[in-house]
């Protein structure tokens, strides 16, 4: 049994296809599907059906497939280590982010990790939640930091910290005069929120309907930054993450919603079964540190 035809195996079972699993091994199609054919004589088994239009391991060939998975990033992993002992100072991360925590939380860990580690060097990555866990699960990004609860399965998570949504008001907006705020304060309002696959787009959607409170929807924006300038221009108004908060606080008013609170908890994931690099883990460390002197911005008003 061969390496070769481990990584044949699992490509044909990610792929689906004898056709593409080859052009990602870049070999032909004839030897790719010569050598599975030989590791399924090796093992005694067939691991694949190839009766239908797309190739599905049979159930011999699954509980194969999760274990080639594992050895094939242990044997990779070894190699990057084995790499980066003889090539000190070369080893490089990728690391994803959500957009709000980048320009906060992410600041404030690399102000003191790239002093730390000079030789380690950072590919940041900044996007949704949902676009970045698949990028952890394929490989492409030794962790993310993302925010809870995930959709998928197969992600370790760790807590880094947790922050309130804020309701964000014009300065002259008729809820800045009220103590306590309730959803139901907000049924008339025109509401500004992110994309529904922006982090928190379908936040307060999720917590309104099943009380059948539908709020009205006018804009929607990837740009936290945009959905506040909409905000100060008095165009509607938002609910904000704390870290979110721009420079423009000063043409906003925020304020807490009673009932219900909301809050998100911010966690670092990475996909489990699959060691960290070593440097992956020194960056997993550093956050963990990093978190004990974070502070969430703060409004004045």
């Amino acid at each position: 049994m061969y390496l070769t035809q481990l990584r044949y195996f699992v490509a044909v079972v990610d792929c689906q296809s004898f056709s593409k699993a080859a052009a990602r091994c870049h070999t032909s199609q004839p030897n790719l599907s010569e050598q599975v054919q030989n590791l399924e004589g090796q093992l005694g088994t067939a691991l694949l059906d190839r009766s239908g239009r797309k190739i599905v391991p049979t159930e011999s060939g699954r509980v194969f497939w999760e274990r080639a998975k594992i050895i094939l990033a242990q044997i990779d992993e070894a190699a990057r280590a084995v790499r980066a002992k003889a090539t000190p100072g070369k080893e490089r991360i990728s690391i994803g982010v959500i957009s709000t925590v980048a320009s906060c939380f992410l600041v404030h860990v690399l102000n003191t990790f790239v002093e730390r580690h000079p030789k380690i060097h950072l590919d940041i990555h900044e996007n949704t939640t949902a676009q970045l866990l698949p990028m952890i699960e394929l490989g492409n990004l030794d962790l993310g930091i993302v925010s809870l609860p995930l959709r998928r399965k197969g992600f370790a998570t760790e807590t880094l910290f947790s922050e309130e949504m804020l309701l964000a008001l014009h300065p002259k907006h008729p809820l800045t005069l009220k103590r306590t705020i309730f959803k139901e304060d907000l049924l008339s309002d025109k509401l500004i929120l992110s994309h529904e696959g922006v982090c928190l787009g379908g936040c307060p959607l999720k917590l309104c309907k099943p009380n059948r409170f539908l709020p009205r929807i006018v804009f929607r924006s990837g740009q936290w930054d945009t959905i506040q300038s909409l905000v100060a221009a008095g165009k509607g108004i938002s609910i904000i993450p704390q870290t979110a908060i721009s420079e423009m606080t000063s043409s906003i008013i925020f304020r807490k919603l009673e009932n219900p609170k909301l809050k998100r908890s911010i966690a670092v994931a990475t996909r489990k079964k699959r060691p960290l690099k070593p440097a992956a883990f020194v960056f997993l460390e550093h956050l963990r540190n990093a978190r004990q002197t974070f502070k969430l911005p703060t409004t004045k008003n």
